[in-house]
């Protein structure tokens, strides 16, 4: 099986279709976005006599919010993705059909890019609560951790992104793994060495795999763990 090789027609690829979106937009929790109202900096320094640094703050709170919100889309569209496949596999009939590997394959293709946009839609909130808050950190230097909610004035904020950090932080290591490490998605077949009492080695293969099941159960939770922390965030940033 591990020098199998399967190849995939593109006429097994298929988007979503209206019925399955039905379907999956029903599970889906309502995240909030963020409503900012656009003040150009220019305007409101030369005609409202704002301050310079306040104008500009003003407009940066409305691109950013705009930044964050893109990437909510974004992770919307993945979502449904992936719940498209993962339905899909739910219904397979036989097993031995390349519709079954396409969608095996987009699963695990849409898993990994649900991690990716999660933590980034994470890390661009990072930077409105920078503009918002006027920490006035770099830009390049926002880490999304408990350092940088200490900075936070507002104990609201910092306990609603307290919480968040607590109930996610197992995922991300999980997408850690998706980056730096071993791809969680394999099944790891790589030899593991166990030393026994006299000292000698052994070589043994424990095949570890993680099960999709997980993966989704995770995702959900964290789609859930975000509608919880925009519900809260959203009356105080605006």
């Amino acid at each position: 099986m591990i020098n199998k090789s399967i190849t995939l027609k593109a006429t097994t690829y298929k988007y979503p279709t209206k019925d399955e979106r039905k379907v999956i937009n029903k599970q889906i929790p309502k995240i909030a976005h963020f409503n900012v109202k656009y003040n150009p900096a220019l305007f409101d320094y030369f005609f409202q006599n704002k301050p310079l640094d306040k104008a500009q703050q003003e407009e940066d709170v409305f691109w950013w919010a705009n930044c964050f919100n893109n990437k909510l889309g974004k992770l919307r569209e993945t979502y449904v993705y992936l719940q498209t496949h993962y339905l899909r596999l739910q219904n397979v009939q036989d097993w031995n059909t390349e519709k079954h590997y396409t969608n095996q394959f987009l699963l695990e293709y849409y898993i990994e890019i649900f991690y990716y946009f999660y933590f980034s839609v994470r890390d661009v909130l990072g930077q409105l609560i920078n503009v918002t808050q006027n920490l006035k950190c770099e830009e390049d230097k926002i880490r999304f951790n408990q350092e940088f909610i200490k900075k936070i004035p507002s104990e609201e904020i910092k306990i609603a992104l307290t919480e968040f950090i607590e109930s996610t932080k197992d995922s991300y290591n999980i997408r850690n793994a998706f980056n730096h490490r071993f791809t969680p998605t394999l099944i790891d077949n790589r030899a593991q060495q166990r030393i026994k009492q006299e000292g000698r080695k052994t070589a043994y293969f424990p095949a570890k795999e993680i099960k999709i099941e997980q993966f989704i159960k995770d995702i959900d939770n964290l789609m859930q763990q975000l509608k919880l922390l925009m519900d809260k965030l959203t009356p105080l940033i605006k």
